[in-house]
Formats: C-alpha cells, sequence, structure tokens
C-alpha cells in the first residue's frame, strides 16, 4: 500500500509539472501571435481556462521576474541610484508644520493683548521690521478665514420686503443658539431642537417694532429658522461666514450690519459674541435643558423691548447703560424694568388722590418735577435720549 501511495504521488507532480509547462507554451504562444482582436484574446484565455482548471505561478519564477524588472530599471538609469538625504526633507517639513502651527496659534488663539505685547516688545528690537513684514503677510493669509465674508452684512434700507417709503426701523438682532433653541444629538434620533418657551410670541410681537436678524455660528442655521419661525418675522438669517473671529470665539460685529447702531440691540448668551459692541447687548442667561417649559425671559423682555422702539429712543445704548450694575453688567433688566414701571403706575395712583387742584398746581410750576420721580412714561429716566 505504501508503494502504491508514491505511485500516485508520483503521477499527480507529473501531471501538475506537466500542466505548469502547458500553460507556459499557451502564454508564449499567445504573446508570439500578439492577438489582434478581443475574440481572438478571448479564445485563447478560454483555451487556457479548459485545459487547465488554474494554476499558480512558481515562487522562483516570481523572483525571478522581479531581479529582471529591478535589472532593468538600473539599466535605465546607468546603475546609478541618486538617494536624497532625509535631514533637509525633514527640516522643510519641521519649518512647514512649525509655519502653519504658529499661525494657527497667533491668529486663532492668542488675544489681542499677548499680540500687542509681542509686537511692542519686537518692535524695540532689530526684529521689529522682520516681525512687522511677517505679520502682515500671515494676516493677508488668514484673513478670508477671520473676517466675515462680505463688508455689508444687510441689504441698504428700503429692502426689498418693505415699501419704498418706509422709514428705517430699529434692529433686532437675536443669537439662535441657546438663545431662542437648544439642540441635543444622541445616536437614536439624530439631532433634536427644542424652542425656548415664549418664543413664539417673542417674535410674532417684536417684528410689528424691529427688523429681525437671526445670528447663528453654524452654517446649518436655515433649516432649523425655517421651523422654528413658519411665518417669517426674521427678515434676515446670518451664519458663521458672517461672523469675525477674534480671541478664540466668532464675533457677531453689529457694524458690519449696514444699519445705525444707535439703533441695534442684540439679545446673545455669549458675551464673548458680543465682545466688540457691549454697549448694544442685552445679555440672557442660556437654554440648555430642553425640558425647561418654565423658562419665561423672553416672554419678560417683550414690554422692554416694545417700549424702547416705541417710545422713539435716539440712541438705544444710552437706555441700556441705565440698567447696569456697578461692574457694567447688565442683569435681570426685565425685572428692574417692572420695577420702574410699577414705580410710575404707584406715583400716577397717588397723583390722582391729590385731585384736580394739585394736578394744577402742578402743572403751573416753574419747575414742574416730573410725575415719576426721574422716570419717563416708557419706565426709562428722562432725558435728551427720550
Amino acid at each position: 500500500s505504501m508503494m502504491l501511495k508514491l505511485v500516485l504521488r508520483a503521477q499527480r507532480g507529473m501531471r501538475a509539472f506537466a500542466g505548469i509547462g502547458a500553460t507556459r507554451k499557451l502564454m508564449l504562444a499567445a504573446e508570439a501571435s500578439a492577438p489582434s482582436s478581443v475574440a481572438e484574446a478571448s479564445s485563447i484565455f478560454a483555451k487556457v481556462g479548459r485545459d487547465i482548471p488554474l494554476k499558480v505561478v512558481p515562487r522562483a519564477e516570481r523572483r525571478a521576474a522581479r531581479k529582471a524588472a529591478k535589472h532593468s530599471a538600473d539599466a535605465a538609469t546607468g546603475h546609478k541610484v541618486v538617494r536624497t538625504s532625509s535631514l533637509p526633507a525633514r527640516i522643510s517639513f519641521a519649518l512647514l508644520a512649525g509655519s502653519i502651527s504658529g499661525s494657527i496659534v497667533w491668529n486663532f488663539v492668542l488675544d489681542d493683548g499677548i499680540k500687542s505685547r509681542v509686537k511692542e516688545t519686537l518692535g524695540a528690537t532689530f526684529l521689529g521690521d522682520i516681525y512687522a513684514i511677517i505679520a502682515k503677510k500671515v494676516e493677508e493669509t488668514v484673513k478670508p478665514f477671520t473676517d466675515p465674508s462680505r463688508q455689508k452684512l444687510l441689504p441698504d434700507w428700503p429692502i426689498p420686503q418693505v415699501p419704498a417709503d418706509t422709514p428705517p426701523v430699529p434692529v433686532l438682532v437675536l443669537d439662535l443658539e441657546d438663545t431662542l433653541v437648544h439642540s441635543e444629538w444622541s445616536r437614536k434620533h439624530g439631532w433634536r431642537h427644542a424652542k425656548r418657551p415664549g418664543v413664539d410670541e417673542f417674535l410674532e410681537t417684536l417684528c410689528q417694532y424691529y427688523e429681525i436678524v437671526i445670528f447663528s455660528q453654524n452654517y446649518g442655521a436655515e433649516e432649523i429658522v425655517q421651523k422654528l419661525d413658519p411665518k417669517q418675522c426674521a427678515l434676515h438669517i446670518l451664519s458663521r461666514d458672517a461672523t469675525r473671529y477674534l480671541n478664540g470665539a466668532h464675533v457677531k460685529d453689529l457694524s458690519n450690519l449696514n444699519r445705525d447702531l444707535r439703533q441695534v440691540v442684540i439679545l446673545d448668551d455669549d458675551p464673548a459674541a458680543y465682545q466688540l459692541q457691549p454697549e448694544n447687548a442685552i445679555p440672557v442667561t442660556s437654554f440648555t435643558n430642553g425640558r425647561d417649559r418654565d423658562d419665561h425671559e423672553l416672554k419678560d423682555l417683550i414690554p422692554f423691548l416694545k417700549a424702547l422702539a416705541s417710545e422713539r429712543v435716539p440712541d438705544f445704548r444710552q437706555v441700556i447703560g441705565e440698567f447696569r450694575d456697578e461692574d457694567g453688567v447688565v442683569r435681570d433688566l426685565a425685572t428692574k424694568y417692572g420695577a420702574r414701571v410699577h414705580q410710575l403706575e404707584m406715583q400716577k395712583e397717588q397723583k390722582k388722590k391729590k385731585g384736580f387742584g394739585g394736578f394744577v398746581r402742578g402743572r403751573l410750576s416753574h419747575h414742574p418735577a416730573s410725575p415719576t420721580g426721574g422716570v419717563a412714561a416708557s419706565g426709562f429716566s428722562s432725558g435728551p435720549h427720550v
């Protein structure tokens, strides 16, 4: 039985060797005949596939083919191989990576205070001129990434949506994220957006007094605003390309709105977003819990914003400044304004109790006191801005 097994193995080996030889003969014949048509080539490969089921090129032949290819390449270059030293390449790569990293840190991370100190320090040395040239080149390079995409973010007034003879109206800039809506993402539901309580009433009421602009730091803001504002109370939607990148934040630069800054007010939960015009800002708390249905901040601000626009105040910034705390920050504006209005109503009630005679004497006085004790009818302090 052992002898029979050896004989069978020998026969299988001879068949395999014979098959390899037949395959090579057919391949050489195909190369020599150089088939001129697809049909002829297909017939040759069909014959190979019919006679020989599947054969693998021996390892020795693969090695010989690689050596032959290498020998041909060496002969083409005169058996001379030019090698580039890795040190210059590494130095060049390091300089390129360092310059790119430095530009990113300088323009997108460091604030203006640090930049000013570095500029003053280098300006006192021989490196001052070199620094100025490099800084100018870097600024020109990154300017498209840091400045707004256009100088006028809003079209000239009157805009196409209103009649041509309509006088300019105040501008109300509203932040989208965590001011009007809160967005959350989950693997199960994807992106979901929760409207802040009172946002519908807020937009529908104030669109009668203001040119509303919704400002977002995301590029996909239009789709969110379409669901948030189906009645199109907001006349303009601006996204991240309209912001200015400054001190590590995307800043809403109101000076590019193409509107009078004295008649512009912005609501935002991020102080860094209005750092260029803080005097125009009314800070609001962040709406970060989409399930909170007890939030009433937007609704509380409606009376103040209505009075601000309807009283024809020449400069909104002066009125907003009256509600700042000692540290210069506006807090609880709606509460403070409500207290002033309540004080005004109480004084009116006291005035009625004095009778008609007291009212006439007050009118005939040479120096009439304000019936509100320094508070105008709208709840703002009396003065040249009312």
